[in-house]
């Protein structure tokens, strides 16, 4: 089965919104026809010669990474030159590439919602916010004994949560009245007769970024040819959407065994580490990828240990006090480890459409070697 590479970005977009994107990143769909058609699509952390030659093999029509290929604008493309060379390959194979990078780091359920997980933190919450989701109530008008049908379409990972708890909803009894018109198929009643139903009003939070996708499930399991439903904007300050994340564990751990955890997690041999180590550390701050500007905001909010995957010297800056350390364990390391998760998300959210899901995780190609 065969799905349109238009409706692939477009669910890609209700599970990670390109609008949380940071300014000036290119997400979305970078090259290829929005109508051409997709089989076969190949994730990877990023675009490289193995990783297209990989795509070519497996006869992938979409290329989906987390960094993006043109992440400067291009003037020219000639082959002689390693970026464009890539570029052309991917027209020439008619190969789609799209990237979903940092509203991919941001998302609920993204890159450090992941490593969180990894790194068994509790009490997770958002390091440095960068924005909110607008709250919605949906209101909907349910015949009697249809209301657990549409709670469970309308619900999922954010659609009906309030804090920890899901499927939050809430119903009251009332009476409907309407005549079908001339054409109209009624699920009860006789056209041009009025007609009175025992409805339930079903009420739901919904966040913005979700509401397109959450009127479609409704549409398609309500029972009435015409739902009737009504959208409130709501003052409700949502979760908070950003960078990194900060949690606890609820056993403070030597210094020395949270590094050696940390390298089974990442597949490193070796940490990085800037300042003076805690004896013990119970609190942990993370970002993956470049996420040495968010050092000073780690600190604040009270993490002993923070982990990135790469700093810049300046970024780093001496006598932070003592307690307080950093782990860089490399910007790839860092999210490589995420690509097998997000494609069974992705598997999930398209098994009914048959969409093949493939990784290809690439070794790192560094710019350096060690000797």
């Amino acid at each position: 089965m065969s799905v349109a590479l238009k409706e692939i970005i477009a669910r890609l977009d209700a599970l990670y919104p390109l609008s949380w994107a940071m300014a000036a990143d290119r997400v979305g769909l970078l090259v290829g026809h929005p109508e051409s058609r997709v089989e076969v699509v190949l994730l990877a952390l990023e675009v490289s010669a193995p990783v297209v030659a990989a795509a070519q093999a497996q006869g992938a029509q979409l290329l989906l990474t987390h960094h993006p290929l043109l992440y400067q604008p291009v003037t020219t493309v000639r082959e002689d030159r390693p970026l464009d060379g890539l570029l052309a390959a991917l027209i020439r194979s008619g190969i789609a590439h799209a990237a979903w990078h940092t509203n991919l780091d941001v998302a609920p359920e993204g890159v450090n919602d992941y490593l969180a997980g990894l790194l068994e933190l509790e009490e997770v919450e958002v390091l440095e916010e960068t924005s909110r989701d607008e709250w919605y109530k949906l209101t909907v008008f349910v015949p009697v004994g249809y209301e657990d049908r549409v709670r469970q379409a309308l619900a999922d990972d954010r659609v009906g949560v309030i804090g920890r708890y899901s499927h939050c909803t809430f119903a009251s009894r009332g009476e409907g009245t309407y005549i079908p018109l001339q054409g109209a198929q009624p699920f009860r009643g006789q056209v041009a007769a009025l007609s009175r139903a025992q409805e339930s009003r079903l009420e739901v939070l919904v966040p913005g970024s979700r509401l397109t996708a959450a009127i479609a499930r409704l549409r398609a399991v309500h029972p009435y040819e015409e739902p009737a439903y009504d959208l409130y904007p709501l003052a409700n300050p949502s979760p908070p959407l950003g960078l990194g994340r900060i949690g606890n564990w609820s056993k403070a751990a030597p210094f020395q065994q949270v590094v050696k955890r940390v390298k089974e997690v990442f597949g490193v041999k070796q940490v990085r580490v800037w300042g003076e180590a805690p004896t013990e550390v119970q609190r942990l701050a993370l970002c993956s990828g470049s996420g040495g500007d968010l050092i000073a905001r780690a600190r604040q909010r009270g993490a002993q240990v923070y982990l990135t995957g790469e700093v810049r010297h300046h970024q780093a800056i001496p006598g932070q006090g003592q307690g307080f350390a950093v782990l860089e364990v490399g910007h790839f390391a860092s999210e490589v480890v995420f690509i097998p998760e997000w494609a069974g998300q992705l598997r999930r959210h398209f098994q009914e459409a048959g969409l093949q899901v493939r990784v290809e995780v690439a070794p790192e190609e560094a710019p350096f070697s060690c000797l």
